[in-house]
């Protein structure tokens, strides 16, 4: 099976634009589908991001006795583009930029498999999502939402989605709707997640708001040990990148055979290796509803952005 990876830049970009008038204005049947087209964006070195992907593909080609194609563009834009006119029918997207797609797309682009991340000390399962926690010291007189009324909260940094949006729009619903500024007895910035967590250990503040894995990684560092904090809240699971499919130009019975091949992965040797490369611990099945959440946060967050603006004039 021969491989292509083509950046879509310069000169190409225009050609590929080309390609993209004429397959929305003749796309292939679903049932006509002799080759795949998957895209990813190049967020590292091309041959890098070109080893990561192009022998599981190989694999998932072989199980659907189907050519699969590989493309890095620039951008997610692109990679959303190229979806909406047919030219690429799979595409690894953020989790931001799926929801545009989705939106975009009236419904046609949907999940296909989640890229779940292996366990972490707060999550004991393969997981494609992170938590934002609400954490306080262990023994102290922190010991529930209630306790923490009036207490000294840290937060990350206002522009952060994880360490700033998600709290403010998640968390308000367990303390009857009130903010964060009127329930706490003062909120600051610590200016990211490992700094906040740190926070919350050295008593610099009584409880903080992080993301589970950034927690986990400052346990990993040595700095501290999982029994050190106690979790407050857990958000419900925030969902990270998702491999995409526009239903519109592949069949269901299609998208069901490349569904079950990804998540397949996990029952071979061969898969498993392969997952390795690619640095995810398995494909697990997604939903849209499960950027419900999301959106929530992201919506939250435009509001922050617009309040902000509206302060500087």
């Amino acid at each position: 099976m021969k491989k292509f990876t083509i950046p879509v830049t310069g000169l190409f970009a225009g050609l590929f634009a080309l390609v993209l008038i004429t397959s929305a204005s003749q796309p292939a049947a679903a049932a006509e589908k002799k080759t795949l087209t998957f895209a990813a964006i190049q967020t590292e070195e091309m041959s890098t991001l070109t080893g990561r992907w192009q022998e599981t593909l190989k694999y998932i080609g072989k199980k659907l006795d189907m050519k699969i194609n590989f493309y890095a563009t620039t951008s997610y834009a692109s990679a959303v583009e190229a979806m909406l006119g047919g030219f690429v029918d799979i595409g690894k997207l953020g989790p931001k930029i799926y929801i545009v797609a989705h939106e975009k797309s009236g419904g046609s682009i949907v999940p296909l498999v989640s890229t779940a991340r292996p366990p972490h000390n707060y999550n004991d399962k393969p997981c494609a999502c992170y938590h934002g926690r609400l954490i306080a010291k262990a023994g102290s007189k922190f010991t529930s939402i209630k306790a923490a009324k009036g207490a000294v909260l840290a937060l990350t940094d206002p522009g952060s989605t994880s360490g700033n949006a998600l709290p403010r729009a998640l968390f308000p619903k367990e303390i009857g709707g009130q903010s964060l500024e009127q329930y706490f007895g003062r909120v600051f910035y610590a200016g990211s997640h490992s700094a906040a967590s740190k926070a919350v250990y050295t008593g610099k503040t009584d409880v903080a708001f992080v993301s589970d894995s950034t927690l986990s990684r400052v346990v990993d560092s040595g700095y501290m040990k999982v029994k050190d904090t106690i979790t407050l809240w857990k958000s419900p699971p925030i969902p990270i990148d998702v491999i995409t499919i526009n239903t519109k130009y592949t069949s269901k019975a299609l998208a069901r055979k490349i569904k079950a091949a990804f998540q397949g992965l996990t029952e071979t040797e061969e898969g498993r290796k392969l997952l390795k490369i690619t640095t995810y611990a398995a494909f697990t099945p997604a939903t849209d509803s499960v950027f419900d959440a999301l959106r929530l946060v992201l919506a939250e967050k435009a509001r922050l952005k617009k309040l902000s603006k509206k302060k500087k004039k």
